[in-house]
């Protein structure tokens, strides 16, 4: 192994020391939303009270949508792995009962595929009635759901609730899950 001479150790080392210290702010300087206001990740971050155009929800407010409107659709956006045409699961997803999964919904930028398998499964679940709820949720903390609610605002649909709380504040309020699979692709 060969030796660097003392002056260059020196420089390597401050160097380095600088791209360390640099890492914080290059972080810092990219954009956490795209030019169309979505949130870019990492999605495991603190979410805002409201969503402009969104009713946000807590769990007793969700349970009494559900007992108002139980043609509700609770719809889970938590992201799956997705390879050679078909999602990669070994065991079904945790999810607030009767709830549908659209994994993969509330990325940015969101893939063509993705948006199409989001707008078509909500003209399927509403039989094209804007105005039927539609809740979104994932986990708490997680910005996949903030997404998926804009994205069906910014479709037309005016019954719009966020669950920011997620399935991790559903199971923390003693209520049960069940398991789910996603929703098909190509309805």
């Amino acid at each position: 192994m060969q030796r660097l001479p003392p002056g260059l150790v020196t420089v390597r080392a401050a160097l380095i020391g600088v791209l360390l210290a640099a890492l914080p702010a290059l972080a810092a300087a990219a954009p956490a939303f795209d030019a169309d206001g979505y949130r870019r990740p990492p999605y495991r971050a603190p979410t805002p009270a409201t969503l402009d155009g969104a009713t946000v929800l807590d769990t007793e407010a969700l349970v009494a949508l559900r007992r108002r409107r139980p043609d509700t659709v609770l719809i889970d956006v938590y992201n799956a792995t997705w390879a050679a045409g078909g999602f990669l699961l070994e065991r079904p997803h945790p999810s607030l009962p009767g709830a549908v999964w659209l994994p993969n919904t509330g990325t940015t930028p969101l893939a063509p595929r993705w948006r199409a398998y989001l707008l078509d499964h909500l003209r399927a679940f509403t039989e094209h009635d804007r105005q039927r709820p539609l809740v979104f949720f994932c986990r708490s903390d997680c910005w996949l759901s903030w997404n998926a609610a804009r994205r069906a605002l910014a479709a037309g649909h005016a019954a719009v609730y966020w669950y920011p709380l997620g399935v991790d504040g559903w199971r923390a309020a003693g209520r049960p899950v069940s398991g789910t699979r996603p929703a098909p692709p190509g309805r």
